[in-house]
């Protein structure tokens, strides 16, 4: 942990149970884009603590993204309102859906507009210093802590590569997060995005960027999140657990970004680019083999974390997440034949999210992550 830091969030953060109201005093008169999934946007109007905002403000929708959205999918939505009047952005829905937002409130921008997402891509400079429109969070699961940071990703599908757009600019003026949103998750999702975000709070963990702050959000997680996610999986469908993972989700995110995310998401991104393996699943599937890697570290870190967590040593509490979660199998499953990852190791080093980790990593130490990973 460095000796020296800073902290920046300069996001609003509403949590609990009908925050979701909230939204309606901070955007009144004004002409709004929503973006949304199909079931975001039906379950935002079919919610009647925000009917209310439909009928005071001037409305529209992208109400189609999909998970993991494509450059060229954005592009399209982009370019499909680029001519409108639009004052507000609000996100609602899953991380895709969060993402999308920042990445087309940064297309929306006058002085953007004649960019494509490809060349903000490539230049980083032409959107770092610019002021976005005003951006509104409102998550409906619980796994990628979106509301509160300032990274977008998108997917280059031709490419078979994940991008980050990141800037300051980027972070969300208000995120409310409402657990009754998350209540009809269906378990596949709440697995997969309840995973995320405890992946999310260990490799803020175990990574060189970490600070005081960011480890007291992380460890605050890992409680959460450990307890909460195994209730869920045993179909407890109760306003407490789903209150406790949506914590454990905003407290990753509060994390993640200071610190960003570390070899896991790294050696992901193939996984979910060349097999569509959801994105928490992916992640947490190298979990336990990269813990026992930076274990070497004999950083005071784990002890620490070990005594918060109070559920045994580190190494069987991720064992026995993933077992009981049987994130090995439910990962295999997308890849029929698992020995083929081995040929995807090139593409699992993304220097900044790799270089991140606490221990140093190379080829090799990737080889036996994914061996421990598939065969153990």
């Amino acid at each position: 942990m460095t000796d020296s830091w800073n902290y920046h969030m300069p996001v609003s953060v509403r949590f609990g149970v009908g925050v979701r109201t909230q939204l309606i005093a901070s955007v009144v008169d004004q002409s709004c884009l929503i973006v949304s999934s199909a079931r975001g946007r039906k379950q935002f109007e079919n919610d009647p603590n925000l009917s209310e905002f439909l009928n005071i403000n001037s409305i529209i929708w992208i109400d189609s993204v999909s998970p993991n959205p494509g450059i060229d999918e954005l592009q399209i939505y982009i370019e499909n309102i680029k001519d409108k009047k639009i004052d507000t952005v609000i996100g609602f829905g899953g991380g895709s859906c969060l993402d999308a937002a920042k990445i087309i409130s940064l297309g929306l921008l006058p002085k953007l507009k004649n960019y494509t997402l490809r060349e903000l891509l490539d230049d980083p400079s032409l959107h770092e210093s610019i002021k976005r429109l005003p951006l509104y969070t409102v998550p409906t699961t619980s796994g990628t802590g979106s509301e509160v940071t300032p990274f977008a990703t998108i997917w280059d599908y031709q490419k078979k590569k994940k991008y980050s757009i990141t800037s300051s600019e980027s972070f969300p003026r208000v995120a409310y997060v409402d657990p009754e949103l998350t209540l009809d998750i269906p378990i596949e999702t709440t697995i997969s995005t309840g995973l995320d975000a405890i992946n999310q709070a260990a490799e803020s963990v175990w990574n060189k960027s970490a600070t005081p702050i960011t480890l007291f959000y992380a460890f605050k997680a890992l409680k959460l999140g450990l307890e909460a996610l195994p209730r869920l999986l045993e179909n407890e469908s109760g306003i407490d657990a789903r209150a406790c993972m949506a914590e454990s989700s905003l407290f990753a995110g509060l994390a993640i970004s200071q610190t960003r995310t570390a070899l896991c998401h790294s050696i992901s991104y193939p996984l979910t680019a060349h097999f569509g393996v959801p994105h928490g699943l992916a992640c947490a599937f190298t979990m336990p083999a990269v813990l026992r890697h930076n274990l070497k570290s004999k950083d005071l870190r784990f002890d620490d974390l070990e005594s918060f967590l109070n559920q045994g040593q580190l190494t069987e509490v991720f064992d026995s997440l993933n077992e009981k979660l049987n994130v090995r199998s439910r990962v295999l499953a997308f890849i029929s034949e698992p020995e083929s990852l081995f040929d995807l190791i090139p593409e699992m080093y993304t220097p900044d999210r790799a270089d991140n980790n606490i221990c140093e990593v190379n080829t090799d130490d990737i080889k036996s992550i994914l061996r421990f990973s598939i065969f153990n």
